[in-house]
Order: C-alpha cells, then structure tokens, then sequence
C-alpha cells in the first residue's frame, strides 16, 4: 500500500480519496466544457450507455479481488493472535500441575506479554516487524517446562502439553508477524484509480450533450467509488490503521 496511506487517521484517509475522485471527476467536466466551447462535444459523444457496464463490471472485479485477499489476510491475522492468547492461556494454566516453578513461568509470561503489546505491536503497525528475534522471555519458558520434574503421570501429562501450547503460541506469533507486513500493493491501488478514472470518463461521455447531468452523475459515480476505495484502503493492513488488530485478547491472558 502506498506508505502514508497505511498510518493515516481515517478522517485524514477518507478526505483524501473523495478528493482524489472529485477532483478528476472536476477535470472530466472541465474538459467538456471546454470542448464543448470549442465546438468538438460530438468528438466526445454522446456515447452509447452500453458503455458502462463493462467498465463497471472491471472495476466492480478488481474491487472483488482486491477486499478478498485484504479480508483473507485479516482474518489469519485475527485467527492467529486469538491462537497465541489461548496458547498461552493455557501455559499459565498448566504450570499449576508444578507449584513450585509456577510464579517464574507466570512472571515470564506476563513480561512477553507486556514485550508485545510494547514493542511488537508498534513495530507491527508500521511493517517493521521481522523474524529476527525470537521471542527470548517465551523461549525461557520452554526450557523451563523441558526441565521440570516429572514426578506423576499428571505432571508428565501437564508437562506435554505444556510443550505443545508453548509450540502453538511461538507458531502464532511468527504468523501474526509475517501477515503484519501483508498489505495492498501500489500498483493494484493506482491501477484500481485509474480504472475509476476511466469509468467516470466514460459516464462523461454517455451525457456530453448534458453538461448539468454529466455533473450530476459523476459526483454519484464518483461518491459511490470513494465510499468502495475507503473501505477497501481502511482495512488495507491487518495491524494498521482505524481497522487494525489489536493486541486486547493478549491482556486479557496475562497472568
């Protein structure tokens, strides 16, 4: 997605892609008038209003596929964050099995978590998170769990699944990081502008005999495409923006 449109408010977003659609729906118009001056409207239309469906139909299309893959990775997203809290929920419920190791695990615990919603969701935010690091306080709690006394068949059991949510919770995370720099790529964006562009041209010319109408139905056209683009750029990045993931289900699993 084009860089500053990721970290803007939704406020600052909306206006800015209504403005973009008015303002080349402005210089259609202009163009008209002024052919119109020149006395070259009919090199322009009216066209057919066949015309529109067609041009309609692309950018209906690209719109489709665009929202699928945004709506497709969002969703992983929110899967994979909602993965890791229970993971760890169960982490801290498990070491009850060992009282005594119990309070440093859950001490652990509670500082990865804070580490994350401190450090990893701001570096998520703005598409800076990679998998360099592992996650250094959860890692400790692995080799915790790996040497613990095992002195009944319920420890051994508790031990196990220990292992298994510390797993699930390191394999959350490295998802939630990876579809954190998930975003639309530019040049879908400006060709999905361009199509917009287009169309609104189009609706130009199939009322080039009626300049107040043509107006009037761009500025319809025009909202109508704004109001899809806002939507769709909104929800662009999983972890950014007005739309974007929080790390809530993370604070409510801290011990």
């Amino acid at each position: 997605m084009i860089p500053w449109l990721a970290d803007t408010s939704i406020a600052l977003l909306t206006a800015a892609i209504f403005l973009a659609l008015y303002l080349a729906a402005g210089v259609i118009l202009l163009v008209l008038y002024l052919l119109r001056r020149a006395g070259r409207a009919d090199a322009v239309g009216p066209l057919s209003p066949g015309l529109l469906s067609p041009l309609g139909l692309i950018f209906g299309l690209l719109v489709g596929f665009l929202v699928a893959d945004v709506w497709s990775d969002r969703d992983k997203a929110a899967a994979a964050v909602s993965q890791e809290a229970s993971a760890l929920r169960d982490v801290d419920l498990l070491t009850g099995a060992f009282p005594a190791e119990q309070p440093r695990i859950r001490q652990l615990l509670r500082e990865q978590i804070d580490g994350y919603v401190a450090t990893e969701w701001p570096e998520m935010s703005g598409g800076r998170a990679t998998l360099n690091l592992a996650p250094a306080l959860l890692v400790e709690v692995q080799g915790i769990v790996l040497g613990l006394p095992v002195q009944t068949e319920g420890q051994r059991v508790a031990q196990d699944r220990l292992e298994t949510s510390i797993d699930r919770a390191l394999e959350a995370r490295r998802t939630r990081l990876v579809l954190s720099t998930s975003s639309i790529d530019p040049l879908r964006l400006t060709a999905l502008y361009l199509v917009a562009v287009t169309t609104l041209a189009a609706m130009a010319c199939v009322q080039a005999d009626r300049l107040r109408r043509a107006a009037t139905a761009l500025a319809l056209l025009a909202t109508a495409m704004a109001i899809a683009l806002t939507l769709l750029v909104a929800q662009g990045a999983p972890f950014t923006g007005y739309f974007a993931i929080d790390p809530d289900l993370l604070i409510q699993v801290r011990p």
